[in-house]
């Protein structure tokens, strides 16, 4: 680990997260495909219905396959039963939500008075700001990214994440403290989504999107 006042909170954050970042797009893409095979042999319902539920039952299976597999040692999943992943060593917590489907950046918050809070977080510290935690890892317990998942580009790209810093509103852009996108790297030259250095300022240009928000409120067994 690197020494902590060498490091800002984008650093910290991109460190922490890069093995969940490596595996995260072929994971998506794998469990997804396996989620629209059993919809279409789902019976009594029709197409209409079928595209409202999808990227519920996406997250639903994205949950279980890591809970299944845990793949990335050090990030668990919680008992939501919904893609909620944390850090076992630095305690930041990161969820999947489906992109805005206008904007198709990250989504607005649910409605809720504990997502809109997780929503509107500080805009990120910088070097010599970070304090070390119990496990000797920097504390990023009040980090909680967003994760946008564009389920109609499987590509290079199609996932990026945001620390958002409000609630934000349907098909508008939001405010974010910083976002990175999630690459893969399948030409063989395409480099991993971050880089090094973060000036701690918000990003007011970013694709702010509301996602979903049918996916933390269906009950689906």
């Amino acid at each position: 680990m690197v020494d902590i006042a060498d490091l800002d909170e984008k650093e910290a954050v991109l460190e922490d997260f890069q093995e969940v970042a490596e595996i995260l797009p072929e994971f998506v893409r794998d469990r997804v495909a396996a989620a629209k095979n059993d919809l279409k042999a789902l019976k009594g319902i029709n197409e209409s219905q079928r595209s409202r539920i999808e990227a519920c039952v996406y997250n639903l299976y994205l949950a279980k396959g890591w809970k299944d597999w845990h793949p990335v040692n050090e990030w668990g999943i919680d008992n939501s039963g919904f893609f909620h992943l944390y850090s076992m060593r630095t305690f930041m917590g990161a969820r999947l939500h489906a992109v805005d489907p206008i904007t198709r950046g990250l989504p607005k918050s649910n409605h809720s008075l504990a997502d809109r809070s997780r929503y509107s977080q500080n805009g990120g510290k910088g070097r010599g700001e970070l304090s070390i935690n119990f496990l000797g890892y920097p504390d990023l317990s009040d980090v909680h990214l967003t994760i946008a998942c564009d389920y109609l580009f499987p590509a290079n790209g199609f996932l990026r994440a945001y620390k958002p810093m409000s609630p934000g509103k349907y098909g508008q852009k939001g405010i974010s403290a910083y976002s990175f996108p999630i690459l893969n790297g399948d030409d063989g030259n395409a480099r991993y989504g971050w880089t090094p250095g973060f000036d701690p300022t918000p990003e007011t240009d970013v694709d702010l999107l509301e996602g979903l928000i049918i996916e933390e409120n269906m009950k689906i067994k």
